[in-house]
């Protein structure tokens, strides 16, 4: 409120007498009328806070902002200093040093130190602050912003240039870039920042540069001359956003290749093919070129599709991979319909050489669009498998090609039956729809594959209803290790034949193939001794080591089978499985008379005798189709003296069967 001056027109003698009464006065002189003007100063409402800058609430101030209040009136710029208006972290600690200035009815808290970064921050003016009329605030006026990120300092570098240093083989309308580790500012990278010249002397190159993004691009007037090496310069006039320089100047070299291509380009394939028919009507049409193209020049003018026997273009997309050109079609093109598909003449390489003349080919699409829904046909694991492997994968092959997009995790999950989905990946090959899950299966579990509706062929037809199977998972995989669990010779066996076998049955079905004469091993226990020669086969949980030759007798042999030895499920044995035997003494051939009772029968036709070391498993066969009648003898020669036989005597009959057998019957030979 400014203030309010009020002027009254009185009688000056009575004014006067007014006034020397009330100083205890007498006499005012004249007695002629007139008029006086009186001011008088009314109090003043308290002064108020209008504006702030930073403004409450604010964000990312920089860290050398100054903070001003703006007030209702002119101010007592005694009552603005340091106790008057400060500054501190809202969270606590010291007050900000600085300065404060006032102009008008503003006034300016500069601080002598950058604020700190990120840091919300409490300003206030004190209500004991006045104005002009000494007035104060009615209250403490407090406000807050927050400050942005520290100042960048660090210098930017190149990360990146194009050519590479050291290139060869450069193009000579190629231009020049360097990828920075950071925005620069752009007016700093000019024809006068970012030069070219050849490396061996001479002056600059000519040409202009642009800025996209963190990335400066120097193109030259002309093309480069061939066969040359140049040096690109990036000087430390180049900064950053922050006005940080390139630390040092920044060179690299390159080599342009030889002289210009001056070939003209081919068309050297095409996709469909000419005069192909039964094109799909969602196809694309493609030409591939022998060389690198100038992508500019491929585009819908000099790229066009039209029906053969006349009509408007098709309208549609041209996009360049490679040296492949690609023209979509907006929409599905007609069917049953011959179409004319034309490269124009114009169109040229990277070296600018045109095609020359233009290149044409045609096509017939096929019938109508498809509108048959898909099915599955067949399903990996079937419906309702049992016994499946748990690291197995799911799939489902469809009754043709499928959009590909359509089949994902969405469309095509997993589940434990009636409870959690399994996490995975999906992928197509051909009709083949494949869900891999992250991790294995749980054992003896049943679960869920479906389709869903949101899966759709080629031609966009979607499955008619959702597909779903069921399969069950096998047991959870074999982790313990076997072990043998008995051997023959037994541990510290003696006395054993010299034309024995070895052998070692083992706790479950092994790996076959891990079980040979590398993993399964006989040596004489006398140190410096080589191992036996032999051979190894495996029947059932049995694997038997048959020695090439005899052993040796009365010697010591260590018999080893390695943890290279697995199961079937690959669990290797703990630890090397040794035993050891004993051979018996060499001894002089021993003989043994056989008798028996003799059997009388029309239908029989001989004897046979076995003979072994061991109960039930005979190493020989003798006397297949002994005479019947008075023979009750048989006399075996060969056999080892000091050695237990096992004997026994079939009858044969006429068919050559063995109808008969004697009790076995056993003898040490002397």
């Amino acid at each position: 409120m400014s203030n309010i001056q009020v002027t009254s027109r009185i009688s000056a003698r009575i004014f006067c007498a007014a006034l020397l009464t009330s100083l205890g006065l007498f006499g005012c002189g004249g007695e002629t009328p007139g008029d006086v003007s009186v001011t008088i100063q009314a109090s003043q409402a308290p002064p108020t806070v209008s504006a702030t800058s930073p403004g409450n609430g604010t964000t990312g101030v920089a860290l050398n902002s100054s903070v001003s209040a703006a007030f209702s009136t002119t101010m007592a710029s005694t009552t603005l200093n340091a106790a008057g208006f400060s500054l501190r972290p809202t969270a606590g600690g010291a007050a900000a040093i600085g300065s404060i200035s006032i102009s008008g009815n503003t006034a300016t808290f500069t601080p002598s130190t950058s604020l700190t970064a990120n840091t919300q921050y409490t300003a206030t003016i004190s209500g004991s602050v006045t104005d002009t009329l000494g007035n104060a605030l009615a209250a403490d006026y407090n406000w807050q912003f927050t400050t942005g990120a520290a100042l960048d300092t660090t210098p930017p570098t190149v990360s990146a240039t194009s050519p590479a240093n050291n290139a060869t083989g450069i193009t000579l309308n190629a231009s020049v870039s360097a990828t920075f580790s950071e925005t620069m500012t752009n007016a700093t990278l000019n024809a006068a920042s970012f030069t070219l010249r050849r490396t061996a002397g001479g002056a600059a190159v000519t040409g202009a540069v642009t800025v996209s993004g963190n990335t400066a691009t120097f193109t030259p007037g002309a093309s480069l001359n061939a066969t040359t090496q140049y040096t690109a310069t990036i000087t430390t006039a180049a900064t950053d956003g922050a006005g940080n320089a390139l630390a040092a100047n920044y060179n690299w070299q390159f080599t342009t290749g030889a002289a210009p291509d001056t070939t003209p380009p081919t068309v050297s394939a095409i996709v469909p093919t000419n005069n192909a028919t039964g094109i799909t009507l969602n196809a694309s049409v493609s030409a591939t070129f022998s060389e690198a193209m100038a992508n500019a020049t491929l585009n819908t003018s000099s790229f066009t599709l039209k029906p053969s026997a006349g009509g408007p273009a098709v309208t549609g997309t041209v996009n360049v991979s490679g040296n492949t050109a690609t023209f979509t079609p907006s929409s599905g093109l007609a069917g049953s319909t011959r179409y004319t598909a034309t490269i124009g003449a114009g169109v040229t390489d990277a070296a600018g050489n045109a095609l020359g003349s233009s290149y044409v080919w045609q096509f017939t699409t096929g019938a109508a669009p498809d509108t048959t829904p898909p099915t599955v046909s067949t399903t990996s694991p079937a419906n309702n498998a049992t016994g499946i492997t748990l690291n197995t994968s799911v799939s489902a092959t469809f009754s043709e090609a499928m959009t590909n997009s359509t089949l994902n995790t969405a469309s095509f999950t997993l589940e434990v039956y009636r409870g959690a989905s399994v996490t995975g990946t999906v992928q197509v090959s051909g009709n083949t729809a494949t869900f891999t899950p992250t991790a294995s299966l749980a054992g003896n579990t049943r679960y869920r594959a479906r389709i869903t509706t949101a899966a759709m062929d080629a031609a966009g037809n979607a499955l008619a209803a959702r597909y779903t199977w069921y399969f069950t998972t096998g047991a959870a995989p074999d982790t313990t290790p076997p072990t043998v669990i008995s051997t023959s010779p037994t541990i510290g066996g003696t006395g054993v034949a010299h034309n024995s076998s070895l052998s070692a049955t083992f706790s479950e079905a092994m790996n076959n193939a891990t079980l040979n004469t590398a993993n399964f091993t006989l040596r004489r226990a006398t140190p410096g001794n080589p191992l036996v020669g032999g051979t190894v086969n495996v029947s059932g949980n049995t694997a038997t080591f048959t020695p090439t030759a005899s052993l040796a007798a009365n010697q010591q042999y260590i018999a080893t089978i390695t943890t290279a030895v697995t199961d079937a499920a690959g669990n290797a044995l703990t630890a090397n499985y040794t035993w050891n035997f004993t051979t018996a003494l060499a001894a002089p051939s021993g003989t043994a008379v056989l008798t028996w009772d003799p059997v009388t029968s029309a239908n029989l036709s001989g004897y046979r005798v076995y003979y072994g070391t061991t109960s039930g498993a005979y190493i020989q066969v003798r006397g297949a189709g002994l005479n019947v009648g008075n023979a009750l003898t048989y006399t075996i020669t060969g056999l080892t003296s000091g050695t237990r036989y096992y004997f026994a005597v079939t009858a044969i009959d006429t068919s050559n069967n063995e109808s008969a057998f004697s009790s076995e019957v056993f003898k040490n030979i002397p």
